[in-house]
């Protein structure tokens, strides 16, 4: 079996198993989609930066220039790759922003509205290496190639803020952004996690249970709440396997574990 992977579901969606488990193995997604706006604001800062050299974005970058859409598909995917057991997946995005710099390599920029942090990137240090990684074992879809980059020498991500409103007329409105720029360094070590954290996600899905609702994960707490009032409450149809499949969906209280017995109790009798 192939597996193909977003670049940015591998950071973002990873964090709940179960939530990831489901979105790729039963195409059950909570919906959590960021909302437009930030899509907006993606596409403002990429139509004003990609007309200027990497220089304006952060003196931690060499001298560059910005590749546009004659030198980019509008969908990057790579070839073929093998993760730590020899299983077949492949990676395929949309990148912001790909630097190819005057003296030697390439970089790879990723937009975040989002709040200033000076280690940002290790936040999105799986993204920004499978975009590494597609470039450097590039694919195609159909007939769109993905060039090949290599080597990718620079990564990072480059944040915004809103940090106050600047001017005021009729319908529009001046916002005045932040920026902070968080390099990550690509080397081994990082080129390695990224392997087992790919080998790591296979493992998962290649389970035939469904990992138990996540503490941790407040989309795992709204269904787990949900459940202890629907148990509680007796307003649970009589479908018995509905009943026992609760009991598998993981750390429900011990009252509610006993509810359940007593429900199916009750079935048993009706029967």
């Amino acid at each position: 079996m192939e597996y193909i992977f977003s670049p940015s579901e591998i950071d973002y969606k990873t964090k709940c198993k179960r939530c990831f488990y489901l979105l790729k193995n039963n195409k059950i997604s909570p919906g959590d989609r960021p909302p437009p706006v930030f899509s907006s604001f993606d596409v403002s800062q990429k139509r004003f930066f990609i007309t200027k050299n990497s220089k304006d974005l952060t003196d931690q970058l060499p001298d560059g220039e910005f590749m546009d859409n004659n030198n980019l598909p509008g969908k990057i995917v790579s070839e073929n790759l093998k993760d730590n057991k020899g299983r077949n997946f492949k990676l395929r995005g949309i990148p912001d922003i790909v630097i190819k710099f005057k003296e030697k390599g390439y970089g790879i920029i990723d937009f975040k509205t989002t709040n200033l942090s000076e280690t940002k990137s290790e936040n999105y240090k799986y993204q920004l290496e499978a975009y590494a990684q597609i470039f450097t074992h590039p694919g195609s879809t159909g007939k769109t190639h993905t060039p090949k980059l290599n080597p990718v020498t620079h990564m990072g991500i480059l944040q915004f803020y809103p940090s106050k409103m600047t001017n005021h007329e009729s319908n529009e409105a001046n916002q005045k952004m932040s920026m902070l720029y968080s390099p990550l360094k690509r080397d081994e070590k990082s080129i390695k996690g990224f392997f087992d954290q790919i080998t790591s996600l296979i493992d998962l899905l290649e389970n035939k249970n469904i990992p138990e609702l996540n503490e941790d994960c407040k989309f795992c707490n709204f269904v787990k709440k949900q459940i202890d009032v629907d148990i509680n409450g007796e307003k649970l149809s009589s479908d018995l396997l509905k009943l026992i499949h609760l009991m598998y969906s993981q750390k429900i209280s011990e009252v509610t574990t006993k509810k359940i017995y007593e429900l199916i109790k009750k079935e048993d009798e009706k029967d």
